[in-house]
């Protein structure tokens, strides 16, 4: 499977598992990089958006822009809490 296809996979199943944590994701088309724009519905300007790509030892991510890694794609659990966790309101807490 191409790389771009593969990235594509895994980002749809991600906006899954944040669409059912109540969080705004849409996948959206790069040039280069597709990725997830994700939102606190309550307070969209707490936004973010996750990438895909191999780690150097060849296994897929999720990554934050600026490159650190959120977690593996084999944990969608670990990296949608930590998505939600970053994304959470402050009144929230």
């Amino acid at each position: 499977m191409e790389q771009h296809a593969e990235k594509r996979r895994y980002l749809a199943r991600l906006a899954e598992e944040l669409a059912k944590r109540e969080l705004t994701a849409e996948l959206t088309e790069g040039t280069k990089h597709p990725s997830v724009k994700v939102a606190n519905p309550d307070v969209p300007d707490l936004n973010e958006r996750v990438l895909c790509d191999q780690a150097d030892d060849g296994s897929w991510c999720y990554w934050w822009p600026w490159r650190q890694p959120i977690g593996s794609v084999d944990d969608l659990e670990t990296v949608v809490g930590r998505v939600a966790w970053v994304l959470r309101s402050v009144e929230a807490l």
